[in-house]
């Protein structure tokens, strides 16, 4: 690795633009609505916060796992050397498949919005072309990716951020003065809060260049700044009329449609890219345990990427994005990835409290609370799975399908 691209992953800076750039999408406007209908006003900026000391929780977990495995394989290899190969895998990989559908969605929701911008331009046209832009600059080499996401997640929070003041200007704050949401209700808006976090665990397949201690600090900080972020938002977001985010933007006029075509393009692309940037390592770490073709590990020398994961990534990309938008599964995709995601971060919160992550001095309340936290994020996938209509449970039974298959070629001599 050259020294200008070993030092673009070991900057904090760069470390938290991926973590924060890949959490922040376009879709996590609907969580933000939806959490006003149980936590109305400034109830949901507290559920933001609770959320976040959970994640928070969490990145201290991700932090300690990826100090004693520093694989790019990042979340597979913590619970693969924790529960074992294929269970790893079972957990894992529908994590992968699954962001690909959020990928969908993101590239749908751009397409639309490209569309009403220029009128000219199908909306599938224009997702295609946000798809192979995104996949063009990760392509380019890692420090392309890197300092793209930099750059495009400081204008996305500093954009969004501005406005949601200004929102919350404009109104006088009347609109925050909400009764107190039921206990039931403000959880239920603290397991929706959860999902705005989703991605900055992708991180972890930073490892190979990035030291254990600078990669720990970008985990938290990428926490703690989502948390103040969303929080601000969820301000600004109950400020606004009551309705679909994206509606109102199709009915917005003057300067307000391209300012907000803007911050969408930019939240979609930043969780894209962030995705891709971790997703390739993903997949070429499975091609390395012999799950999938070994021609997907393959790093090319001057770029440091694994090129032809990128392009299979792509193709996925396309399918999913063409799922989601003739087979209208944009929620769907959302709550099945939201399972996905609770199960891989319960079974990393698990493995921490054992064998090889475990300290042999770790204080009991420590290791019972480390538990706990993976209990409850399988209860809350639970609570998810059971409330999920059929398209989403389908979409998981594929992935678990899939994941059941990579399994199966573990056991063929390599």
């Amino acid at each position: 690795m050259s020294a200008p691209e070993a030092n673009e992953g070991r900057k904090p800076g760069t470390l938290m633009a991926t973590g924060c750039g890949t959490a922040i999408a376009t879709v996590c406007a609907f969580g933000l609505v939806q959490m006003q209908r149980t936590a109305p006003g400034i109830w949901s900026a507290t559920a933001v916060l609770a959320a976040g000391a959970i994640c928070l929780a969490l990145s201290r977990v991700f932090g300690r796992l990826s100090s004693v495995v520093p694989s790019g394989a990042g979340l597979l290899a913590y619970v693969s050397r924790g529960l074992g190969r294929r269970a790893g895998i079972v957990i894992a990989v529908p994590y992968l498949l699954l962001t690909l559908f959020l990928v969908g969605v993101e590239a749908t929701i751009a397409g639309a919005l490209i569309h009403r911008l220029a009128p000219a331009v199908p909306a599938a046209a224009g997702a295609l072309v946000f798809l192979a832009g995104t996949w063009a600059i990760c392509r380019a080499g890692v420090q392309v990716g890197f300092r793209a996401q930099l750059a495009a997640t400081a204008a996305l929070v500093a954009l969004l951020a501005g406005v949601s003041v200004w929102a919350v200007l404009h109104t006088h704050g009347a609109a925050l003065a909400a009764p107190a949401p039921t206990a039931a209700g403000f959880a239920t808006a603290t397991g929706q809060a959860l999902f705005l976090f989703m991605g900055f665990e992708l991180l972890t397949a930073q490892a190979e260049h990035a030291e254990p201690r600078a990669l720990a600090k970008g985990l938290t900080g990428s926490v703690v700044l989502l948390a103040g972020f969303y929080a601000v938002v969820a301000l600004g977001v109950a400020s606004l009329p009551p309705g679909d985010p994206l509606e109102l933007l199709a009915h917005a006029e003057g300067p307000l449609l391209p300012l907000g075509v803007l911050i969408c393009l930019l939240a979609s692309f930043t969780s894209f890219n962030g995705a891709l940037l971790g997703l390739s390592r993903f997949t070429a770490a499975l091609a390395a345990q012999g799950a999938l073709p070994r021609s997907l590990g393959r790093v090319a020398p001057p770029r440091l990427v694994p090129t032809n994961a990128l392009n299979a990534l792509l193709v996925l990309a396309v399918a999913a994005t063409a799922l989601v938008h003739w087979g209208r599964a944009l929620e769907p995709a959302i709550l099945a990835a939201a399972v996905a995601a609770s199960l891989l971060y319960a079974g990393a919160a698990w493995v921490r409290e054992g064998a090889p992550f475990a300290e042999r001095h770790r204080p009991l309340a420590r290791r019972v609370a480390g538990r706990a936290l993976a209990v409850g994020l399988a209860a809350l996938a639970a609570g998810v799975l059971a409330g999920a209509g059929i398209g989403a449970l389908v979409l998981l039974a594929a992935a678990w399908a899939l994941a059941g298959l990579f399994t199966l070629r573990l056991w063929r001599p390599a």
